[in-house]
């Protein structure tokens, strides 16, 4: 019984060794990331670009569903 327990013990060991191990072999240094910029444009006109037709094609699904779903 202690022997099988010691080998628990120790193969317990070497795994939380070799997982600490890979961890730090593994770790990348995280890298300042700049900002997306926003381009003024898409952003002023983006809600203009929808179809009026798509717009209300997707509504009308959603309330198809919504009625169904009840």
């Amino acid at each position: 019984m202690l022997l099988g327990m010691g080998l628990v013990y120790l193969f317990l060991s070497v795994l939380i060794l070799a997982v600490n191990l890979v961890a730090k072999w593994c770790r990348e240094e995280h890298k300042a990331v700049e900002p997306l910029k926003i381009n003024d444009a898409s952003s002023t006109g983006g809600a203009s670009t929808l179809d009026p037709k798509l717009v209300a094609a997707i509504s009308l699904a959603v309330q198809q569903y919504r009625s169904q779903a009840k």
